[in-house]
This record gives structure tokens, sequence and C-alpha cells, in this order.
């Protein structure tokens, strides 16, 4: 999905960007192509997943709604975290199919929740 998206940048990410020589849209994409469960359940370990916490920290935070609705996200959230562990394992490999089983879990949850939502 694409859109046009409007942002205010703060004075101290423009420096940054200007002093390391770096595009901000570059830096926003990247950023936004690492917020991903499958990536952040099946890579533990890895720095990557700073975007993913970075978003559930801010949904946490400025979203009351998430806890109304935790019910409904929990067994989804199990399963993911039961099935990319269960696909995991060492080496790139598994990682892979962690990440690709992590993503089918996904698919199954936004259609359950859009449905339990559409009614």
């Amino acid at each position: 999905m694409d859109i046009n998206l409007k942002v205010s940048l703060p004075q101290d990410f423009t420096i940054l960007c200007d002093l390391f020589q770096v595009n901000p849209e570059t830096i926003i994409q990247n950023f936004i192509n690492k917020v991903s469960f499958p990536f952040y359940y099946s890579r533990p370990d890895g720095n990557e997943r700073w975007a993913t916490l970075f978003f559930l920290n801010d949904i946490t935070e400025n979203y009351s709604s998430i806890e109304e609705e935790f019910p409904l996200h929990e067994p989804f959230m199990d399963a993911l975290a039961d099935v990319v562990f269960n696909h995991s394992g060492t080496g790139p490999k598994n990682v892979e199919k962690a990440e690709i089983a992590g993503r089918k879990i996904m698919k199954k949850w936004h259609k359950h929740i859009l449905a339990i939502r559409n009614k």
C-alpha cells in the first residue's frame, strides 16, 4: 500500500540526517520496513527489532483501545510466538522459515480481527 504522508520533521531529526548525509524519507521508509512481528519474533537477539519495539511501546502509550481489544489479539500473539519458536533454530534458513510461518499467522490474525470489527 502506498500513501502520501505529510509529517513534521523535528529539528533534532533533520540535524542528524544532515550530519550523516542521509535522506529523511529513506530513513523513515527503512524504519517502516522493519516494523514486523514475524521479523521481531524470529530474531530474538537482533538489533533490527528496535522499530517493532518502538511501535509496541507507542501503541501501548498512545492508544487506550488496544487494552480493550487485547483479549482478541492474545491468542494470535501466542500462536505467532509458538509457530516462530517451533520453526526457529540455528542458521539463516530456520530464521527465514520462522518468519514465513509467522506471516501466515499474521494473515489469519488480520482476517479474524477485520471480520470482528465489521460486525
